[in-house]
């Protein structure tokens, strides 16, 4: 993974494992597979059927190890395995698959959020994806702990909120739900997918007095159910 380590080119997703069971897989798989072909990475005859089965027989080995585990995080990175400096040599795919043990965390029935103001995201097509280009959400997650917050809210270069460190954002206006448009810059995540088909959500730009006045914001992600959250002014 030497390529992957120095350039960050890569891909991931992170899936929930529940009783040895992969919820949402074939979207996982299909927003891998899409977002291999955007940044032009091979995936060598890897399909969902292929995916599936890699996935399952590393959850069997991990299981068999952990018998006691029932909720895991697989992470499965897809790299490009290839020579050369920021040009590739060539584009073959590798996949890795990372697991551990989630355990059931203490947590505050409504998180606390701050703003991270440090560094911006730029929006375009590669924001979108889940690639290794995370420095912004390392940097703001240091921000939120030093400041004894639960996670941060990632602006863009428009200073709209667009996200959180692992998570995206929803927030409710009397009856009507609202999320920043993914032309914004916030990453394409699963638990935004389905909470969108399961409600009637409203695409726009976010600013911090939408979030302060909100009847209600919540958090999504392919881990958890959406949780509570809100908006803290720093002094």
């Amino acid at each position: 993974m030497e390529r992957a380590f120095i350039y960050g080119d890569l891909l991931f997703e992170t899936m929930l494992v529940e009783h040895g069971r992969i919820p949402h897989i074939t979207r996982h798989y299909r927003r891998l597979a899409d977002s291999a072909l955007h940044l032009k990475i091979d995936l060598c005859g890897l399909n969902e059927e292929k995916f599936t089965a890699i996935c399952t027989q590393k959850i069997e080995e991990f299981e068999a190890l952990n018998p006691e585990a029932n909720f895991l995080r697989l992470r499965a990175v897809l790299y490009r395995e290839a020579k050369g400096n920021y040009l590739p040599l060539s584009h073959q795919g590798k996949l890795a698959i990372q697991i551990n043990e989630i355990k059931p965390l203490v947590q505050p029935e409504i998180l606390r959020f701050g703003i991270y103001t440090a560094q911006q995201k730029a929006p375009g097509a590669l924001a979108n994806l889940k690639s290794g280009n995370a420095l912004i959400y390392v940097m703001a997650s240091i921000w939120a702990e030093e400041n004894k917050l639960d996670s941060a809210l990632i602006l863009n270069t428009q200073n709209h909120i667009i996200e959180s460190c692992s998570c995206n954002i929803f927030w409710r206006e009397a009856n009507n739900w609202y999320t920043p448009p993914l032309s914004d810059g916030c990453v394409a995540g699963i638990g935004r997918q389905l909470f969108m088909e399961a409600n009637v959500v409203i695409e726009k730009n976010c600013s911090p007095k939408m979030l302060l006045d909100a009847a209600e914001c919540i958090v999504t992600n392919a881990l958890q159910a959406p949780r509570n959250f809100s908006l803290v002014e720093l002094a």
